[in-house]
């Protein structure tokens, strides 16, 4: 069966239906940490799948930063325990905080499920 090749019109139609889909956010991890850009210059993070299974069930977490801290590449952003260690996770971007998972603070539980959008751990707007 031989393909019929595409016109120029069908080609831009097709271009452009292609484009004109929203764009699934790329997630990058860094030092056990997923980054997820929302915006240009803001990102939502959390903790990666690799750093929940080298840690094992969270039991305690804890948030040492507020809405509108300003905070350095490499300042810590969140400390949890767990039946294994306990440890510190830090921002790979200097910014200010926009929004904290404070339900993090309540129910640590919630990290051990491993699911993105409940796992996250503040939104930060890159200086």
């Amino acid at each position: 069966m031989t393909e019929h090749p595409q016109s120029f019109w069908q080609r831009l139609l097709g271009w452009f239906h292609h484009d004109s889909k929203p764009a699934t956010p790329a997630i990058t991890v860094k030092d056990g940490v997923w980054l997820q850009m929302r915006d240009q210059g803001h990102y939502r993070m959390g903790l990666s799948s690799d750093a929940l299974e080298q840690i094992g069930d969270i039991s305690f977490a804890d948030l040492p930063i507020m809405t509108d801290d300003v905070l350095a590449a490499g300042d810590d952003i969140l400390e949890v325990e767990s039946d294994k260690a306990v440890e510190n996770f830090k921002t790979p971007y200097a910014g200010t905080v926009v929004k904290v998972n404070e339900d993090l603070v309540a129910d640590p539980a919630t990290i051990n499920q491993n699911k993105q959008p409940d796992n996250w751990i503040l939104e930060l707007q890159v200086a």
